[in-house]
């Protein structure tokens, strides 16, 4: 019986409890996105606000510096954001297998999940990932990263203030909103807040969503 199979066996509700943890800091994140959303959305009911900010839930969680060309991005950058839109999967991430170190995911899912966002022109490196308040150790041998069974929350949420369409480009004018600014009320609702930030991001429509092409920030000036 190999290792992974008695540590579950023996430790299995710590797994399940740090297996809820995660999960519930992913519900945390979907329902401030959705409240963002909802204030918004009366604006233009024909546009899909929800498939554009759950495509860049990461994209803005990372935080990255202005791309103004998504093959020249930072590699380490790109990585996180792949990893982390990932595992909001909940079908694939309940097909891993769980350790007393964490959840263990294939490096092979990574890399299909790097070339749905980024296209086939953005080369990809594996290596250890380090955001915020987080850490996703990668085994070169294994090809796999382990993470931790702790809770995820970006520090950012995307806010979709405009869509304009040209061609197959999209560019969204997207306001950062800090997730630890939302009040929750005692009865569970959001309160409103304004975005700390905005940034212009272009997409590209292809047949199974979309590619980051840029994120370029957008200066105190042009959104007041």
């Amino acid at each position: 019986m190999s290792e992974v199979v008695k540590v579950k066996k023996r430790k299995r509700w710590p797994f399940l409890i740090g297996l809820l943890v995660l999960s519930l800091a992913i519900t945390g994140v979907v329902s401030i996105v959705d409240f963002a959303l909802d204030e918004f959305s009366a604006k233009e009911e024909e546009v899909d606000y929800t498939e554009y900010a759950d495509f860049l839930t990461w994209v803005v969680g990372v935080d990255p510096d202005p791309i103004s060309d998504i093959t020249k991005a930072d590699k380490s950058t790109l990585l996180n954001i792949a990893l982390c839109t990932l595992l909001t999967d909940g079908v694939k991430t309940g097909e891993y297998n769980v350790t007393e170190k964490g959840l263990i995911v294939p490096a092979a899912d990574v890399e299909a999940y790097h070339l749905k966002m980024f296209g086939a022109d953005v080369s990809m490196i594996h290596a250890s990932v380090i955001g915020y308040g987080y850490e996703f150790i990668y085994d070169a041998k294994t090809k796999t990263y382990t993470v931790p069974l702790t809770g995820v929350t970006p520090p950012f949420t995307a806010r979709i203030e405009s869509v304009e369409k040209t061609g197959g480009l999209v560019v969204l004018r997207v306001g950062y909103v800090g997730t630890n600014s939302v009040e929750v009320s005692p009865d569970g609702t959001l309160s409103a807040t304004q975005p700390d930030k905005y940034a212009d991001i272009t997409l590209k429509e292809t047949e199974t969503g979309y590619n980051l092409i840029s994120l370029i920030t957008v200066t105190k000036g042009e959104y007041q």
